[in-house]
C-alpha cells in the first residue's frame, strides 16, 4: 500500500476535524433546544377567548361561564377552606356550604388554565355582605381599565351596573374589549349584575349584552338575592313597565336591606318614590348622568355612579344635579358595605382614594 503524500494526510486531518466540529455542533444546538424547552419556553397561551368568570352565587350554588374554541372539554373544580371540593356540571355547582369562600380552577386537558375564587351567599339575616356598583363604563379605556383594576383589589361579593355597559353599542364584536377584558380580573371573582341604558339597547335590544352576561333578560329587569340583601335591578328607567315590576318585587317578604338600581337617576316626584318610601329601600343606584353624584330623592338616598370609564361626553350628560350633596367628574366606582347595624358608602376613585363617604344606620 502506497504511503500517503502529505496532502492527503492534510485532508484527512481535516475531514475528522470538520467531523468532530459537526458532532460538537450538533451536541451544541441540542443542548440549546433542551436549555429552551426546559428553560426559556413561554407557557402556552391560554385555551378560553372570554372568561372564565363567575355569573351567579346562591347560598349553596355557584355558576360560571366561558368562551373555549372547538369542543375541549373543561374541568372546573371548587374547593373549600377545609379542602373539600366539589365538580361542576355545565358550568354549575351544587352542594356548596353557604357564606363559604371557595377557590375554583378550570382544566383543559389535564393542566389547570384558570382560576379564581367565588363568595356563596350567606344565611344568617345579620351577615356583612360587601358590593360594589358602576355606570356608564363600558368603554374600553385606561379609565375604565383602571376602575377594574380597583374593584377587583376590593374584593366584592358580587357588582352591580347602572347601564351603559358598552360604547357606543352593545354589539357582540365590541364586547371583549368593552366589558370582559377590562373588567377581567373582578368577574373571576364575583358576578357582574347589569342592567340596561342606552347604548346597550341601541343594538338588538340589548339581547347581545344580557346573553353574553347570562342576564335573565334583555331588559335588565331582575331581581338578584345575596344572604340580607336584596337588588331590584329595573332597567332603563322607572317608567310604567318598571314601577309594575318594581312593585311586584319589593311586595313580596325578603332579605333586610333593599336597593334598587336602574339607569336613568330618580327625579324629585317620580312615581316610584312612595313605594320605594313604603318598602323602605336603603338606597338607589344610577347612571346615565357622567358624574358621581350624591343626592336625596324624596328621602331616599341616591348614588349617580356614571363615572366608570367613557368620561364626561356631551355637555347635557354631563351638568351637576342642582340638588346634588356631592357632585364630582373624577373616574371610579361605588362600595356598598352591609352590617347589622350600618350601611357605608364609599366612592373609591381610579386611583384608589375615598372621595365620598355616607352612613345609614
Amino acid at each position: 500500500m502506497a504511503a500517503r503524500t502529505p496532502l492527503e494526510r492534510r485532508l484527512r486531518w481535516a475531514v475528522a476535524g470538520l467531523a468532530m466540529l459537526c458532532a460538537v455542533l450538533v451536541l451544541v444546538i441540542a443542548a440549546v433546544l433542551i436549555y429552551w424547552r426546559l428553560y426559556l419556553l413561554s407557557p402556552s397561551a391560554a385555551p378560553f377567548t372570554r372568561g372564565p368568570f363567575v355569573t351567579r352565587l346562591g347560598q349553596t350554588s355557584a355558576e360560571l361561564a366561558w368562551t373555549l374554541p372547538g369542543d375541549r372539554q373543561v374541568e372546573l373544580v371548587a374547593t373549600a377552606p377545609d379542602g373539600t371540593t366539589a365538580t361542576a356540571r355545565g358550568g354549575r355547582f351544587t352542594g356548596l356550604e353557604p357564606g363559604v369562600r371557595y377557590l375554583w380552577t378550570a382544566s383543559v386537558g389535564g393542566v389547570g388554565r384558570a382560576a379564581g375564587s367565588f363568595h356563596t351567599a350567606p344565611t344568617g339575616p345579620d351577615a356583612p355582605v360587601t358590593f360594589a356598583a358602576i355606570g356608564d363604563y363600558g368603554s374600553g379605556t385606561d379609565h375604565e381599565w383602571a376602575v377594574g383594576r380597583t374593584l377587583a383589589s376590593e374584593d366584592p361579593d358580587f357588582v352591580v351596573t347602572a347601564g351603559d355597559n358598552s360604547y357606543l353599542v352593545g354589539a357582540p364584536v365590541l364586547l371583549d374589549r368593552n366589558i370582559f377584558e377590562p373588567l377581567h380580573d373582578v368577574m373571576r371573582e364575583a358576578p357582574l349584575y347589569a342592567t340596561m341604558g342606552e347604548h346597550d339597547l341601541f343594538y338588538s335590544n340589548g339581547s347581545a349584552v344580557a346573553h353574553a352576561l347570562h342576564l335573565p333578560n334583555d331588559a335588565g329587569r331582575y331581581v338578584v338575592d345575596y344572604g340580607p340583601v336584596q337588588v331590584v335591578l329595573l332597567g332603563l328607567d322607572d317608567g310604567p313597565a318598571e314601577l309594575a315590576f318594581a312593585r311586584k318585587a319589593l311586595a313580596a317578604p325578603g332579605p333586610r336591606v333593599r336597593f334598587v338600581v336602574l339607569h336613568r337617576p330618580v327625579q324629585p316626584g317620580d312615581a316610584i318614590l312612595p313605594l320605594l318610601r313604603r318598602r323602605h329601600v336603603a338606597a338607589v343606584i344610577a347612571g346615565h348622568l357622567h358624574r358621581y353624584e350624591r343626592r336625596v330623592v324624596g328621602g331616599i338616598p341616591e348614588f349617580v355612579v356614571g363615572v366608570g370609564g367613557e368620561g364626561p361626553g356631551a355637555a347635557e350628560f354631563t351638568k351637576p344635579s342642582p340638588d346634588a350633596v356631592v357632585s364630582r367628574l373624577d373616574y371610579g366606582s361605588l362600595r356598598v358595605s352591609v352590617t347589622a347595624t350600618r350601611i357605608t358608602y364609599q366612592f373609591i376613585d381610579e386611583r384608589g382614594r375615598v372621595l365620598d363617604r355616607y352612613a345609614t344606620g
